[in-house]
């Protein structure tokens, strides 16, 4: 796998998110607690829950609260997502942090909605490139 390649799909996928573009859909939810890896706050995050049956073409997404929760609503129950979230601290429009939802070590992990307690940290760019060979097919 191409790294460059993979982290410039995120890049992407993390622009277009910030600046609003949504494939909603319709039902249940995700929620849980985002926070930065080292301490500091999430708080503002996009969180995104992207539909894995169709490659992340439907997400839906959610801003973090001031204490990191958050809950992306507007699931299909039942249906499995990967959960992402990406803060931009310097507010150029591009993420500066970013992670994902796992309960084991390095693999994303797939979330049937409804859910609660998906919590996850977000790390800083830097850091989440070396994670990027980890990210399933369809986020690439």
């Amino acid at each position: 796998m191409n790294t460059k390649l993979a982290f410039a799909g995120i890049a992407v996928a993390a622009m277009a998110v910030l600046a609003g573009c949504t494939g909603s859909v319709g039902g249940g939810g995700i929620s849980g607690k985002v926070s930065r890896a080292g301490g500091g706050s999430a708080g503002g995050a996009t969180v995104i829950a992207c539909l894995v049956e169709d490659d992340c073409e439907t997400y839906s997404e959610a801003k973090a609260g001031s204490d990191g929760s958050y809950t992306v609503g507007k699931l299909e129950g039942g249906k499995s997502y990967v959960v992402l979230g990406l803060l931009d601290t310097n507010k150029d429009g591009e993420a500066d942090y970013l992670g994902w939802y796992e309960s084991v070590e390095e693999d994303p992990t797939v979330v049937k909605a409804p859910k609660s307690g998906v919590n996850f940290q977000l790390y800083e760019l830097g850091q989440a490139k070396q994670q990027l060979e980890m990210l399933p097919k369809f986020l690439r």
